[in-house]
């Protein structure tokens, strides 16, 4: 859901408001660049699409209505552009040939993991087992399970981007958790279920 400052943002930039434009691209460009890098990997084609999902918007925003879907427009857009791409790729990219990339953030927030790099080397671990399971997902689970887990979107607003009914995306994000439970080490799932 957006809140009542972000929807008055978005109200201004649809009647053409270039600042408000702006800060709404600076707001959700973040959770479309991860949506896009999840979906097609680590590619230089990521920071196109998303530029693309911008300038879709910016054509488009006065036609979004009511406002309050304006994420689910942006997750849409870019799942599509996503799915053109791989299409066209397809025949000549192999995800197997791309090096893995890792980035990782730590900053000192003073918890108990200040002293115990090893703890956060294990939860890395943890981290990486789970994203390779979720990429053995059958695809519309995988993607709402991203919007859901990773997006933060609202069962509606997945709904929206996916163009299909709620209880579609009910249905996709269980069999997507059932399957997940099943991708992973007994271990894994014991660590999870403890830590969280």
């Amino acid at each position: 859901m957006l809140d009542a400052q972000l929807i008055e943002v978005a109200k201004a930039a649809q009647k053409g408001d270039v600042d408000a434009f702006e800060t709404l691209q600076l707001h959700f460009e973040g959770q479309i660049k991860r949506f896009v890098r999840r979906l097609i990997g680590i590619s230089d084609l990521v920071d196109d699409i998303v530029q693309d999902v911008f300038i879709s918007l910016y054509f488009n925003l006065h036609r979004i209505n009511p406002i309050e879907q304006i994420r689910a427009y942006l997750f849409r857009i870019a799942r599509n552009r996503c799915f053109d791409e791989l299409r066209r790729s397809r025949p000549t990219v192999s995800l197997d040939d791309e090096p893995v990339h890792l980035w990782v953030s730590y900053t000192s927030s003073g918890n108990h993991y200040e002293s115990q790099p090893e703890e956060v080397a294990h939860w890395l671990l943890l981290h990486l087992e789970v994203q390779e399971a979720m990429d053995k997902l059958p695809e519309l689970q995988r993607e709402a399970l991203i919007m859901y887990s990773e997006g933060g979107l609202s069962y509606a607003e997945i709904a929206d981007a996916m163009v299909c009914s709620i209880g579609t995306v009910k249905s996709r994000l269980y069999h997507a958790k059932q399957n997940l439970r099943n991708l992973l080490s007994p271990d894994t799932l014991e660590m999870l279920e403890r830590d969280l």
